[in-house]
Formats: structure tokens, C-alpha cells, sequence
């Protein structure tokens, strides 16, 4: 049995080098043109570049990212299948309770973050978060927000606004979020909390003006937007993008990934493509990725109780 130990370790290895030769599927759960097929793509472009390895990305939608996630799960564990995920496969649990694909993907690589945006209309009367919260407190429920959908990303991180900054603004859903901007535009609801790819056009365009953004610092694609916590809210949230295997892929396979994408997202066109959509590269080893992703899914799970969001199986 000893001996087998020795054979058994460089069959694997062999398995997964020989697995970085053949093309990559990557299961995007959204569809194309959105958030996280355009990083996907950005990624997996610059890394057939550098490496010539050839990375299909296929659109794999319904289900709020359920039915991609579960398909990229349920794939073969050799290294020749991932899966893109994002902050909703992080809230997925607190919305669903026990997922059949639950544990069965092992984050491999961060490619990106992009912060959430707080914004009104170009033409409202609050000209910083400050006006807009102290006009939310002295008018309990009557201020309201629109969301691309009950239990969607923007409804929870705006549930999280509303926690962090102590006000009771009503909950207007929307069927996505290019609806709800829209319809803020049109001044027919007051604020939205948007990730800055849906942001960043209304915003330069004149027609939106952005009260803060969710991270720790400023975005470099809106440096003139200061942050939550500048202006006394203890608001801090990111979407986030990034590649998983099936659960019992060659570690060699995870971490051949991993470099391929840090060694892709350094490259100064792949940052100028994701400062131009407000995004902006991140890494992490494989276990620290791991290890943000339970605490991002510990701390939704814990808001979306919190908070009493109910969506439909």
C-alpha cells in the first residue's frame, strides 16, 4: 500500500498538468455582456495570450446563478471545467438554506472587485449622504429604492445600507437593474445602491450624481465619490468575481489557475479594462479566496435573516 502512495501522488500531478494543456469551460451563471460574463472573458482572453491554452466561456443562466453553480459542481474534477462566481453565490445560502451544490467548489482565483455606489438623481436635492440619511430618519418609510429584484445583490447590500446607516427606506424591485436606473433617471424612485459598472455611465453622463461608494477606499474610476465611512457610515461591501473548481480537483489544477490569473490581471490593458468599468484587480491565494468567501457567506446569511428577506424556491 506504501508504495502505491508514491504512484497514486504523480498519477494526480500527471492528471493535472496534463489538464492545463486542454481547454477550460468556464460556467458564467449571468449572461452575456453582464457583470461577470465581461470579467470572465477579460480573464480568460489575456490568459490564452500569455499561455495558449484555449478557455471556452459558456452562459449557463436561470436560477439566480443555482443552475451554472450546480452544473460546475457536478463536472468532472480533472481541471478542465470552472466556474465563475461572484458575491450572489456568497448570499445564496441565507436565501435558499441548503444548496445541493453547497461545499462542492473550491475557489481557485480573485480576478476583481467593484464597489457599490450609492446614487440618486443628477437633479435630487441631496448633494451628499449626509442629507439623503438625515431626510430617511425624519421621514421613516416614505424615502425609497429600487433593486434589480427581491433577494438580488443591490436589494441585500441596500438592506445592509439601511442597517449600517440606520434608516427605514421602502423596497421598490425592479426585474433588473438597467430597469431601475432607468426609472431613477426618470426621478420615479430616490436612490439606488448599484455596483459601479451600472453606475458609472449615468453617473459621467450627467444624468445620476453618486452620494458614496461601498468600499474602504476610494474607486479610482470615481475619485471624486467619497466613501461610506468617510462621511461617518460604517458601510463597506464589494461585488466580487472569481474562478472555482469542482470539489476534488487536483490542487496542482487550483493552483495553475490561480497564477495564470494574478499573471493575467497584472498586465496593465486587463487594469485599464477593469478601472474602465469601475472594477479593479484583486488576488488572493486559493485559501485565503476560500476563506473570504465563508465569511462573505457567513456575514450575508446573517443580514438576509436579519432583515427578513424571503424569495421564492
Amino acid at each position: 500500500m506504501k508504495r502505491l502512495l508514491p504512484v497514486l501522488a504523480l498519477s494526480l500531478v500527471s492528471l493535472a498538468a496534463h489538464a492545463q494543456q486542454r481547454p477550460l469551460r468556464v460556467i458564467v451563471p449571468f449572461s452575456a455582456g453582464g457583470a461577470s460574463d465581461t470579467y470572465a472573458r477579460i480573464a480568460a482572453v489575456k490568459i490564452t495570450e500569455q499561455t495558449g491554452r484555449p478557455i471556452i466561456v459558456e452562459n449557463r443562466t436561470g436560477a439566480g446563478g443555482r443552475i451554472a453553480w450546480e452544473t460546475a459542481a457536478k463536472a468532472a474534477p480533472d481541471g478542465t471545467t470552472a466556474a465563475l462566481i461572484d458575491a450572489t453565490y456568497a448570499m445564496l445560502p441565507g436565501l435558499f438554506g441548503k444548496l445541493p451544490f453547497e461545499g462542492d467548489l473550491v475557489p481557485s482565483a480573485l480576478v476583481c472587485q467593484t464597489p457599490f455606489v450609492i446614487t440618486v438623481n443628477a437633479g435630487s436635492k441631496w448633494k451628499t449622504l449626509a442629507d439623503l440619511i438625515a431626510e430617511a430618519r425624519a421621514k421613516p418609510g416614505k424615502l425609497n429604492f429600487g433593486s434589480s429584484g427581491i433577494g438580488g445583490v443591490n436589494h441585500v447590500v441596500s438592506e445592509l445600507f439601511k442597517v449600517s446607516a440606520r434608516v427605514d427606506i421602502a423596497h421598490i424591485p425592479y426585474k433588473g437593474m438597467s430597469d431601475a436606473s432607468v426609472a431613477l433617471q426618470a426621478g420615479q424612485i430616490d436612490l439606488i445602491v448599484t455596483a459601479s459598472p451600472t453606475a458609472l455611465g449615468p453617473i459621467r453622463g450627467g444624468k445620476a450624481r453618486g452620494l458614496a461608494v461601498s468600499t474602504a477606499q476610494r474607486s479610482a474610476a470615481l475619485p471624486d465619490v467619497p466613501t461610506a465611512k468617510e462621511q461617518g457610515v460604517d458601510y463597506v461591501a464589494t461585488n466580487w468575481f472569481g474562478f472555482a473548481f469542482p470539489k476534488g480537483t487536483p490542487k496542482e489544477a487550483v493552483a495553475a489557475l490561480h497564477d495564470q490569473v494574478v499573471r493575467a490581471i497584472s498586465s496593465p490593458d486587463v487594469r485599464e479594462k477593469l478601472l474602465a468599468t469601475g472594477a479593479e484587480a484583486s488576488s488572493f491565494t486559493p485559501e485565503e479566496f476560500a476563506l473570504f468567501v465563508q465569511d462573505d457567506t457567513r456575514r450575508w446569511t446573517e443580514l438576509i435573516k436579519a432583515s427578513g428577506i424571503k424569495v421564492e424556491p
